[in-house]
């Protein structure tokens, strides 16, 4: 069997998984929500506060104890496992992320199902090549197998969620992978439709374009929602860490935010009222319109039924749940809550559209904003354009809506990536100091390790040499940087010449010596790592050199660099890649040997 044929065998078995793992985590969150809601049917709206820290509680023992891979939103941790850590990921984060998140929705949290789904598609994908002993290439392969089609059998949306992994992941076209993707894609959203039915995600009307200059409307909104996108991102990280300085126990934070988001609940409920608001829930439980995954609130939006001002404030009010539920740790998905905010906040501009130009904006057309607004939110949040339109089109099944889509879409793309350079996922990341995006293409040196290329016997300095033999040294070596050793090659810092003229050579009568000019603070890199670590971790210290030592006794070099083996690395990896036609894209951060441990 051709690898080619291996690898699309498997991605169609990992979209059968992911999409009867699709299929029981609604059922899974459904049986959770039936349960938790008991305690507001019996003690009234109080309980809606009571269950959500319920639910904080519990997630909090999961995702502290067992899996902290399983906090937050899921796809961050997928992308750092396929950028970093060559597609692996651990066995347990799928069963327990599936557990916390269907606790934390079903228990009214504000989050979506999307990106647990997502993540569990993953680590199903990656555990089916470790298992397989499958190389790096091919594990990647089927952990973003298992992320698109666990969003495409979300969704019902194969093409979309295909789309989602290649842009949010793979951060473009990914060369043979595409084809196992797409086949995933589709067999999971096969599987879910056999199980649930061909339903739509969302119900909307046939859409038409009342006049062209509407147009020009789409493009205001979708200017409007990409600063709304960054002010969402940025807004969400900034709760996030107010959350991080509250000094109480892991465990209880996510109880805080529960409490948090069950207070704004009780005043949901009361809006509600006010503007006499009726989400559609069909058969699901009844939840505040804020909480769990919002489906009932969009699909309100787009019947037309739902009032300027509650519009407005439940958008407003779903940023603050949202980050009141994830940013305290719990898990859940921030696709939907983006798609919540971007129909609340679309909807509201459609009516002020409508009121200011009713000749060129009908009323029909009021609802399609509201659709349009939650594409053009998540472009500008999720920073996949072409993910948005056409999940959109997939979702709702009305493929008349692509000038409106690709407008507005275009527009917030634009602006949110002007204001800000990373999305709501990989600004999790870039917080951590993973920067995915940024130096990918000097991963040709990830095939040159540092064992290759140091100077296994650098000319050294001694501490007690004097500042005129080191002058000497530079006479006779031209070299401008030096280790000092002691003996048995024991490394104790590290001097330039330009050390040299920071002082006197002679102080108080007697001569100085290399030990009272040198450096102790130098870096240190495991022999193990490759060369675009070493590189990476120089430009973070500001420093052209590093001192190559043995991880079991990091007080002996073994080894010396500057950043001029960086280019002879270089030049030896492109001459590599050249021969045997590979194309290396990963970097591996280097393996920083820390003293003080």
């Amino acid at each position: 069997m051709s690898q080619q044929v291996k690898i699309y065998s498997l991605g169609a078995i990992v979209g059968i998984v992911s999409g009867l793992t699709a299929v029981l985590f609604r059922y899974l969150i459904l049986a959770f929500s039936s349960i938790f809601i008991m305690v507001p049917d019996m003690l009234g709206p109080i309980g809606w506060v009571i269950i959500p820290v319920i639910g904080g509680l519990i997630v909090a023992f999961i995702v502290v104890r067992y899996a902290p891979e399983a906090k937050g939103h899921g796809v961050p941790e997928v992308m750092e496992a396929y950028v970093l850590h060559d597609g692996k990921m651990r066995v347990r984060v799928p069963l327990l992320k599936s557990l916390a998140s269907a606790i934390c929705i079903g228990s009214g949290g504000s989050c979506g199902r999307e990106g647990p789904i997502a993540q569990i598609g993953a680590g199903v994908g990656s555990a089916l090549a470790t298992r397989l002993g499958l190389d790096t290439k091919g594990r990647k392969t089927l952990l973003l197998c298992g992320l698109s089609s666990g969003i495409a059998a979300t969704f019902n949306a194969p093409l979309g969620g295909a789309l989602f992994g290649i842009e949010i992941l793979a951060g473009g076209i990914v060369g043979f992978s595409i084809l196992p993707v797409i086949l995933a894609s589709v067999v999971a959203t096969a599987v879910a439709e056999m199980i649930l039915g061909q339903n739509p995600s969302f119900i909307v009307e046939g859409f038409t374009l009342g006049h062209p200059i509407e147009l020009v409307f789409y493009l205001i909104l979708g200017i409007i929602l990409g600063v709304l996108s960054v002010v969402w991102n940025r807004g969400f990280y900034f709760i996030e860490d107010l959350f991080e300085k509250i000094r109480v126990s892991k465990y209880a934070l996510p109880a805080i935010g529960g409490f948090l988001t069950g207070a704004l609940a009780l005043g949901a409920l009361y809006l509600e009222s006010v503007f006499q608001y009726q989400g559609v829930f069909g058969t699901q439980p009844v939840y505040p319109a804020i909480m769990g995954v919002g489906y009932a609130f969009i699909d309100a939006s787009l019947a037309g039924t739902v009032a300027l001002g509650a519009l407005l404030a439940f958008g407003f009010m779903k940023i603050l749940a949202t980050s009141f539920t994830l940013g305290s740790g719990g898990s859940g998905g921030v696709f939907a809550p983006t798609l919540f905010i971007g129909a609340g906040f679309g909807g509201a501009l459609g009516i002020v559209f409508q009121l200011i130009a009713p000749g060129w904006v009908p009323e029909s057309s009021v609802i399609t904003f509201a659709l349009v607004g939650m594409a053009a939110l998540f472009a500008g949040s999720g920073r996949a354009p072409l993910t948005c339109i056409v999940i959109i089109m997939e979702m709702t099944q009305d493929y008349f809506l692509i000038l409106p889509l690709m407008i507005a879409v275009s527009a917030s793309f634009l602006i949110s990536s002007l204001l800000d350079e990373e999305s709501i996922y990989s600004m999790k990341l870039a917080r951590r100091g993973v920067h995915i995006k940024k130096g990918t293409h000097i991963g040709a040196l990830k095939s040159i390790e540092v064992s290759e290329i140091m100077t296994e016997n650098p000319t050294v300095l001694n501490p007690e040499m004097t500042v005129a033999e080191v002058f000497k040294v530079i006479d006779t070596t031209h070299h401008t940087k030096f280790p000092v050793v002691t003996e048995g090659r024991k490394v104790v810092g590290i001097l330039i010449a330009e050390d040299l003229f920071q002082g006197p050579k002679v102080e108080d009568g007697r001569e100085i010596h290399v030990k009272d000019l040198m450096n102790p603070d130098f870096l240190h890199i495991s022999r193990g790592c490759t060369m675009d670590g070493a590189l990476q971790a120089m430009m973070k210290r500001d420093e052209g050199h590093a001192v190559i030592v043995d991880p079991l006794n990091p007080n002996i070099m073994i080894g010396y660099i500057t950043k001029a083996d960086v280019l002879k690395a270089y030049e030896i990896a492109i001459i590599r890649l050249q021969k045997s036609g590979i194309d290396v894209e990963d970097i591996t951060p280097a393996e920083i040997i820390d003293l003080n441990d």
